[in-house]
């Protein structure tokens, strides 16, 4: 096979593989915490400059677990300043600060606190850190990746997320709304052919029924052509378009059937002369 065929080539994923990989990627963030080793979810957000030039205002980091025993004098720590004893709850409701070990202390119990400090800051943290507020300490840094969260955080950020959440939920809606108004109308023009004698009635019900539950049905295990056809056209988008219906000669039988044409070309022929359901291309 020459390159250029293979450039030409298009590489087609099943949706399986698609669905698989993202249960693979939720399972990875989901399952983060137990990677790392840490009570809470690792991640935090760089906020302000008192670790600048190593850390930036908007720096994801990630961070692991604290080593066992003491941690050298010069690391780099994520902790909370003040807490209720449970990490996990603490990380939530406390304000995680990430700033350098400069001094370690020692207590006669052997509990051991760090004395710690901003690389940016002119004077040290006032308060000492217990080792049990230690949440860990980094393990990747990515640069400005925070932004994001903390734009949505901000006041501005929580009424765009509001804002855009309305938009959808309207715009589907909307969509909805105008998919089930095309539908009666749809049926509306059946329902004129079958008081016109021009269409069966029982073919009528069958076609109310599958316009009803075009989105439900299994297209494998439809039996009826007619109908068959029907769903496949809706499902094209046969409905989606600025659809508009004609009379025109049927071309099996030359009787008057109605054409149901759309703007993206799908056509859909129903004659009631010869029960022919029909999408010619």
């Amino acid at each position: 096979m020459s390159v250029k065929k293979i450039r030409n080539m298009k590489i087609r994923i099943p949706r399986r593989v698609w669905a698989l990989l993202a249960v693979i990627v939720l399972c990875a963030i989901a399952g983060l915490p137990f990677f790392m080793g840490t009570q809470t979810y690792p991640v935090t957000v760089v906020q302000g400059t008192s670790m600048y030039p190593t850390l930036q205002n908007g720096d994801l980091v990630v961070f692991h677990a604290p080593p066992q025993g003491m941690i050298a004098n010069g690391s780099i720590i994520v902790f909370i300043q003040t807490g209720t004893g449970i990490s996990a709850l603490d990380s939530l409701m406390k304000p995680v600060l990430i700033h350098r070990i400069v001094g370690v202390v020692v207590q006669g119990d052997g509990k051991i606190n760090y004395q710690t400090k901003g690389d940016n800051n002119q004077q040290v943290d006032p308060e000492l850190v217990p080792a049990d507020r230690v949440l860990g300490t980094p393990a990747t840094i990515v640069p400005k990746a925070g932004l994001i969260i903390m734009f949505f955080q901000s006041p501005q950020g929580l009424v765009a997320t509001v804002g855009v959440i309305t938009f959808i939920f309207i715009g589907s809606s909307e969509a909805k709304m105008k998919k089930e108004e095309e539908k009666k109308t749809f049926l509306g023009v059946l329902a004129q052919m079958a008081l016109n004698d021009e269409l069966p009635e029982a073919v009528f019900k069958k076609f109310e029924l599958a316009v009803e539950y075009v989105e439900d049905l299994r297209i494998d295990e439809l039996k009826d052509g007619g109908v068959l056809t029907l769903v496949d056209w809706i499902r094209n988008g046969g409905l989606d378009d600025k659809w508009k219906v004609r009379k025109a000669p049927c071309r099996k039988c030359s009787s008057m059937a109605a054409n149901f044409d759309c703007a993206n070309g799908l056509l859909l022929v129903v004659c009631p002369t010869c029960n022919r359901i029909s999408t010619p291309r």
